[in-house]
C-alpha cells in the first residue's frame, strides 16, 4: 500500500482516508502536519495504487494490516468513499482508534439512487480521462503543480471497474454491524447542499449511537475538507485535544 506521510516527527497520528479519484482530498489539512503525524494511504485503484482494482473486503484487510502494526491508537478521518471505509473499520475494530470523523459518508443507499450514481460516475470517468479537465479540477482544488501533474497522470490509469466497485461497495448502515456499540467519539458531517441520502446517513448514525454526533454544515456541498477547511481543521484539533484529556 502506497502511503504519503507528513509531520513524521509528531506523536499523534491521524490516518486520512481519501475520496474516490482524489488522493489529495485532504490537501487543505496538510497544514496540520505542523502539529500531528498525518498518514494518507492511497486506496486501491487510485493515486499510486492504480495497478489494482478497488474491492471493499481486500481494501479493509489491507488497511487493518496497516493499522494493526501501530503501537498506538489513531484518529481516523474519512471523506466520501474513505468515510464509508472508516465507518466499517470503526464498527468492526474500534480498539484501533481514539476517535473517528466521517465526512459525507453515503450509507443509506437505495437501489434507484445507486443506479443513478453508477451512471453519473461512468460519465465522470470518461471526462476525467481528458487531461485538460483533470488539470482544471486540480487548479480548482488548489493543488500544487506537482500534485496536479500526478493527478492528471494517475487518472489516466484508473480502471472503470474501480469506479463501479467504489460506488457499489456494499458498505451500508444495514450491512455493517457493531457501530451501535462503539464507545469512542465519532463525528459525522455532511454539507447542507449534499444529496439527502448522505444527510440521512449521518442522522441515522447519531440516532443509533450516543457517542456519535452529527452536524450539517449548511454552506458546504460535497466538499467540506476543502470549502470549510478552517472550521474542519479546528474540529480535528478539538477532537484530538478532547481524547488526550480522557
Amino acid at each position: 500500500m502506497y502511503l504519503e506521510e507528513y509531520g513524521k516527527e509528531n506523536n499523534e497520528i491521524i490516518v486520512m482516508l481519501h475520496g474516490a479519484n482524489f488522493v489529495h482530498s485532504f490537501q487543505k489539512q496538510y497544514e496540520l502536519a505542523e502539529e500531528y503525524h498525518l498518514m494518507i494511504p492511497h486506496l486501491m485503484g487510485f493515486g499510486k495504487a492504480t495497478d489494482q482494482v478497488f474491492h471493499t473486503d481486500e481494501q479493509i484487510e489491507e488497511l487493518l494490516t496497516y493499522l494493526s502494526a501501530f503501537d498506538q491508537k489513531v484518529l481516523v478521518v474519512g471523506f466520501s468513499l474513505g468515510a464509508q471505509l472508516a465507518y466499517k473499520l470503526l464498527a468492526e475494530h474500534p480498539e484501533l482508534f481514539t476517535a473517528g470523523i466521517l465526512v459525507s459518508p453515503w450509507l443509506d443507499k437505495k437501489e434507484e439512487m445507486l443506479q443513478h450514481v453508477r451512471k453519473q460516475n461512468e460519465k465522470q470517468y470518461k471526462l476525467l480521462k481528458k487531461k485538460g479537465i483533470c488539470n482544471l479540477i486540480g487548479r480548482m482544488n488548489e493543488l500544487s503543480g506537482e500534485q496536479r501533474r500526478e493527478f492528471v497522470e494517475q487518472m489516466q490509469k484508473v480502471q472503470l471497474q474501480t469506479i463501479l466497485n467504489a460506488v457499489d461497495n456494499g458498505i451500508t448502515l444495514d450491512s455493517v454491524k457493531g457501530f451501535e456499540t462503539v464507545s469512542i467519539p465519532v463525528y459525522a458531517l455532511a454539507g447542507g447542499r449534499e444529496q439527502e441520502d448522505v444527510k440521512e446517513s449521518i442522522k441515522r448514525l447519531a440516532a443509533c449511537n450516543r457517542h456519535c454526533k452529527y452536524e450539517i454544515w449548511e454552506r458546504a456541498a460535497h466538499n467540506i475538507p476543502q470549502a470549510c477547511y478552517k472550521e474542519f481543521n479546528a474540529l480535528i484539533r478539538q477532537v484530538i485535544s478532547m481524547v488526550k484529556e480522557v
